[in-house]
C-alpha cells in the first residue's frame, strides 16, 4: 500500500501493541488503556488437520489456543508454550497466531488500515525487529509502524523525557535510564528477580508447610472449614488427562492470587521484634483450606529489597538504582534522581512503592530526588502501552514513522534509525 494516503499517520488511529513476558496488551490509540491484556501464552494441539485459520508460515498439523477463557479450558494432550524469552519474540508461528486473533476476534479491523506501534524491551535484538517489521508490511499489509523501548515510553506516559524507568515485571526487573526519550542502553542493570521468581518463593513457602495447592479445575465442591484444618473436597471425575504443561499453568494461576492478595512489602527492612505486630492477611484456597498469613507476606518479597543468604551476589532494587545512576554522566545525575518512575506488574506488590521510596531516601540523605509511581494500578502495569498510545497520536512525531512505500523501497535498514526515539 502507497503511502500517501497515510502522510500523516497519528490521525488515523493507531494501534498500539505492547509485548511482554506475561501478556500482549494492545488496543486503539485513543483509548485510556488498552482494550485487551491477553497472555503471552499459547495452547497447542496437535490434531493431524488442516485449519483455515492458519496459513503456510503455521504449521498445518497443530491447532492453536489463546486467551484465558480459551487456554483454562482442559483439553487431552494440549501443550502450553510462551512465545517470549528473556523479553523477546521466540516463537514466531505461535505470535503470527495471535496475532491473528488479536485483529479478527478482539480488533475486529483490517490491519491495512490502521498503523502501528510495538513496544520492544530495550535489549531487543536487530534480526528480531526486522523480523517483526517484516511480518507486519509482508502479511498484514499496515501503512505504517514504529518500534519504541517499552520504558521510554512508560516514561512518556507521565510526560518526563528524562528519568530513570524501574521496571519489574514478570521475568526481571531493571532499572532503565533515559535521557530525552532516550534509552541510555550502556547504564541499564537488571536482576532476574521478578514476579515468576516471587510465584517460586510462594511455591516454596506452601511446600515446606505442607499446602496443597489445588487449582480451580480439579474442585467439584467444597466444604467450608475453620482455619488451618483438614480442607473437605472432592474431585471432579469427568476431566480428560491434560499434559503436566497445562496442569502447572493453571496451577500458577492460584498462586498469581496469592502473590497479589496476600503478600506484603514491609516499610523498613525487616526487624524480627517488630515483624509479630505487623498486619495480617486470611487466605483461602481452592479447595477450602484457609489460614491467616503473618511474617511470612512480608518475608517473601523482602528478597527483592534485602537479598537474603541464598543471593549474596544480588543487589536490593534500591542498589540497582544508584548503580545505574552512577554509570551515567555525572551532570545527569542529579535530574536523573528527580524522575524516578515505578512500572510493571510486580510493582503492585502492597507496600513496594513505599518501600523503594524508603530504601532511596536512607541512602541519599543529602540528595533530592523524586519518585513516580501511579496510584491507579492500570497506569502503573500498562505504563508502556498508555505511553505508545500518547506517543502515536502525537502529530510532532510523524516523521518517526516508518511507511509501507519506505520499508518496499529501502528494507529493514530505515527503522533501525529512525526507530530509537525510544
Amino acid at each position: 500500500m502507497s503511502a500517501g494516503r497515510f502522510d500523516n499517520f497519528s490521525a488515523h488511529n493507531p494501534i498500539v501493541f505492547d509485548v511482554g513476558s506475561h501478556s500482549i496488551r494492545f488496543g486503539y490509540s485513543e483509548s485510556n488503556s488498552p482494550s485487551s491484556d491477553i497472555p503471552a501464552v499459547i495452547g497447542s494441539l496437535l490434531d493431524g488437520t488442516e485449519s483455515t485459520a492458519r496459513n503456510d508460515r503455521i504449521k498445518e498439523d497443530l491447532t492453536y489456543y489463546v486467551d484465558t477463557n480459551t487456554l483454562c479450558v482442559p483439553r487431552e494432550g494440549m501443550e502450553l508454550k510462551n512465545f517470549m524469552k528473556k523479553g523477546m519474540i521466540e516463537d514466531w508461528d505461535a505470535f503470527e497466531y495471535l496475532m491473528d486473533y488479536a485483529y479478527s476476534k478482539c480488533l475486529f479491523t483490517d490491519p491495512k488500515h490502521h498503523p502501528v506501534l510495538f513496544t520492544e524491551a530495550p535489549f531487543n535484538l536487530k534480526q528480531k525487529r526486522e523480523k517483526l517489521l517484516e511480518l507486519m508490511f509482508e502479511k498484514y499489509k499496515v501503512p505504517g509502524i514504529i518500534i519504541c523501548k517499552n520504558a521510554a515510553a512508560a516514561a512518556f506516559s507521565c510526560s518526563i523525557p528524562t528519568g530513570v524507568i524501574v521496571d519489574s515485571g514478570a521475568t526481571h526487573t531493571s532499572v532503565i535510564p533515559i535521557h530525552q526519550g532516550y534509552v541510555m542502553c550502556n547504564a541499564i542493570v537488571s536482576t532476574s528477580m521478578g514476579g515468576d521468581k516471587m510465584l517460586k518463593r510462594c511455591d516454596e513457602y506452601l511446600d515446606k508447610n505442607k499446602i496443597d495447592i489445588i487449582p480451580h479445575y480439579l474442585v467439584a465442591k467444597k466444604q467450608r472449614v475453620k482455619a488451618r484444618e483438614v480442607p473437605i473436597w472432592s474431585m471432579k471425575n469427568t476431566l480428560p488427562k491434560v499434559t503436566d504443561a497445562w496442569h502447572n499453568y493453571m496451577r500458577k494461576s492460584v498462586l498469581e492470587d496469592f502473590q497479589h492478595t496476600v503478600l506484603e512489602v514491609a516499610e523498613n527492612p525487616l526487624d524480627n521484634d517488630v515483624l509479630l505486630n505487623y498486619p495480617t492477611c486470611h487466605y483461602e484456597f481452592p479447595n477450602g483450606y484457609n489460614q491467616i498469613f503473618g511474617d511470612e507476606r512480608f518475608k517473601i518479597p523482602e528478597v527483592l529489597f534485602n537479598p537474603d543468604n541464598e543471593h549474596k551476589t544480588w543487589l536490593g532494587l534500591s542498589q540497582l538504582v544508584h548503580l545505574s545512576v552512577s554509570m551515567c554522566k555525572r551532570n545527569l545525575r542529579n535530574v536523573l534522581y528527580d524522575n524516578i518512575i515505578l512500572t510493571g506488574g510486580n510493582s503492585l506488590i502492597k507496600g513496594f512503592a513505599r518501600r523503594l521510596y524508603c530504601d532511596i531516601a536512607t541512602d541519599l540523605k543529602h540528595t533530592r530526588f523524586k519518585l513516580t509511581a501511579p496510584v491507579n494500578s492500570i497506569n502503573r502495569r500498562f505504563g508502556a502501552w498508555i505511553g505508545g498510545s500518547l506517543f502515536g497520536i502525537t502529530d510532532k512525531f510523524n516523521h518517526l514513522w516508518l511507511s509501507s512505500s519506505d520499508y518496499h523501497e529501502s528494507g529493514t535498514d530505515q527503522i533501525n534509525v529512525n526507530y530509537r526515539y525510544m
